[in-house]
């Protein structure tokens, strides 16, 4: 079964309109979604997890419709935003009190990213930097092992060195090869070095879509390619 399979979508927003007509994702992969501000990058991601209910056309997340089945769909699939609501608890208790919701949280995994993220169990979410609330969600994302893992803009707020940290935890993740993920970014150098696969969208629309070096071209960068 695809992680994620969509058929002539729409969805209208105001004036704007995100229009598929077909996406699909294979599983144990990782594929970047890049475009400019407003292009409907994270339109497109909330659709997937079930958030905006399509005008038409279909989203199929392993095989079931996010927006009519949402529980199980999201046992499956994780969507991480640079704004995603975090409890004001010391950090070491909100791991505690989420992983009892998560069949497959894995205290093991979360003690590494404890580790690699350099997060201190004792403080209080309100007393942390944008950067280490980013860490925060990137460790809650991760440490259920989701089976297809969406990120939008996963490393705002983070250096080079934890962002770095970050992409290695990515890369791992997918070492299992049922795991996916599908993640937007505007750090075009970041997706071109982990990335399997691209997909551009412009005004609503894909305007380009596949494997990394395919779509970046000879000889150029994905920062020059969207340039």
């Amino acid at each position: 079964m695809k992680p994620l399979s969509i058929r002539d979508l729409k969805v209208r927003r105001g004036a704007f309109e995100l229009d598929i007509p077909n996406l699909d994702l294979e599983p144990g992969t990782i594929v970047g979604l890049v475009g400019r501000n407003g292009a409907g990058k994270t339109t497109l991601l909330e659709a997937v997890v079930g958030l905006l209910a399509p005008d038409s056309g279909t989203v199929r997340t392993f095989g079931l419709d996010p927006v009519a089945d949402p529980v199980a769909v999201r046992r499956r699939v994780c969507l991480m935003t640079d704004d995603m609501p975090l409890f004001n608890l010391k950090v070491g208790e909100l791991m505690r009190a989420l992983a009892p919701f998560y069949p497959t949280w894995d205290t093991e995994l979360t003690a590494r990213l404890f580790q690699v993220f350099e997060l201190d169990a004792g403080r209080k979410i309100a007393t942390l930097s944008k950067g280490e609330n980013t860490r925060v969600r990137l460790a809650l994302s991760l440490a259920w092992r989701p089976e297809l893992v969406l990120l939008d803009e996963p490393a705002t707020g983070l250096d080079v060195p934890s962002r770095r940290r970050m992409l290695a935890e990515v890369l791992e993740v997918v070492k299992d090869a049922t795991r996916t993920v599908f993640v937007s970014s505007h750090d075009a150098a970041d997706l071109e070095r982990i990335c399997d696969r691209i997909v551009i969208v412009e005004r609503g629309k894909v305007v380009a879509d596949g494997p990394t070096l395919e779509v970046v071209g000879e000889g150029r960068t994905l920062e020059e390619r969207l340039a």
